[in-house]
């Protein structure tokens, strides 16, 4: 399926789950660093929630592209998620994309003219990506995570400190960390430049007037966790430059309804021209054989 629900994860370098026994009136004096890695392992497996990412670009002060995803998610419910995606690109296009999970089939619409109706067994969330994993699928996940902890943890060195508490009260807690260009480790510039330098061959994409050496200027990210340790809202900023010209990426997330989201349930009869996709399908990708449409308002698409 076209799918971005990754993109949630870019906007947050932030998570790892608090300690049940940690009191919320001394999240003052906690690390906002490891208060922040809590809230990220978090996201990993959560029930029903609402949430919305925002993903901006901007190049010389003009926005070249934008994605808004927002998701209603219940895992048990019968109609157990909603997804509505906009995505304007460096290339002027706009695509619009929803997506509804129903007694068991995934309806998803295109554009406001194709629907495509799949089978599916099992629905995960954006934030719930560890529903149904087995036994020794956790175990390899809490290695990887413990891995990634600790490469983060040698990465970031003293810039843990960076993390501020800002203020908070008997519900919440925010904290912001922000780096100017002397404090970005030198590998996040090699970084860039090697991502760059191998993307010198697409000198049409707008944000290639950096050229293939830029530097990041600043960074900072902002967040709020709730009194039970969980994410509430993140809004991340990085600033680039290189070849006269400068850039700026937005991310932003907001989680809520945390156990109180009722996704909506789509009226079949009312969507545009629609194609059912019988059978086993092998994941929620538009099939070949459904590319290409045709001039009934609604198609029968038999999968082996």
């Amino acid at each position: 399926m076209k799918n971005k629900k990754a993109v949630t994860a870019i906007g947050l370098a932030v998570g790892i789950t608090m300690l049940a026994s940690a009191a919320f009136a001394g999240y003052s004096t906690m690390s906002g660093y490891e208060v922040g890695k809590t809230a990220c392992k978090a996201l990993t497996e959560n029930e029903n929630y609402t949430s919305e990412v925002v993903f901006s670009m901007s190049v010389d002060g003009e926005e070249i592209m934008n994605e808004s995803v927002i998701e209603l998610y219940d895992r048990d419910g019968e109609v157990s998620l909603n997804i509505m995606e906009t995505d304007y690109d460096c290339f002027n296009s706009e695509t619009y994309f929803q997506e509804y999970v129903q007694d068991n089939m995934s309806i998803q619409v295109y554009n406001n003219e194709d629907t495509y109706i799949y089978p599916i067994s099992r629905v995960y969330g954006a934030f719930d990506q560890l529903n149904g994993a087995d036994a020794e699928d956790k175990k390899t996940y809490d290695k990887v995570i413990r891995f990634a902890e600790l490469a983060c943890d040698t990465f970031m060195g003293d810039l843990k400190n960076n993390f501020v508490y800002v203020s908070g009260d008997n519900d919440s807690a925010t904290y912001e960390i922000n780096l100017d260009a002397v404090q970005i480790p030198e590998l996040v510039n090699a970084g860039l430049s090697a991502m760059f330098s191998s993307m010198s061959e697409y000198d049409d994409l707008p944000y290639m007037v950096l050229g293939t050496d830029p530097v990041v200027k600043s960074a900072s990210l902002v967040f709020t966790v709730d009194n039970e340790g969980r994410a509430t809202d993140a809004a991340g900023n990085i600033t680039m430059s290189g070849e006269g010209h400068e850039a700026a990426v937005d991310i932003s997330l907001k989680m809520y309804d945390y156990g109180t989201t009722e996704p909506q349930r789509a009226d079949t009869s009312t969507l545009p021209n629609v194609n059912v996709i019988n059978g086993e399908a092998a994941s929620t990708a538009i099939p070949d054989e459904a590319i290409g449409g045709n001039d009934e308002a609604m198609s029968i698409v038999i999968t082996e």
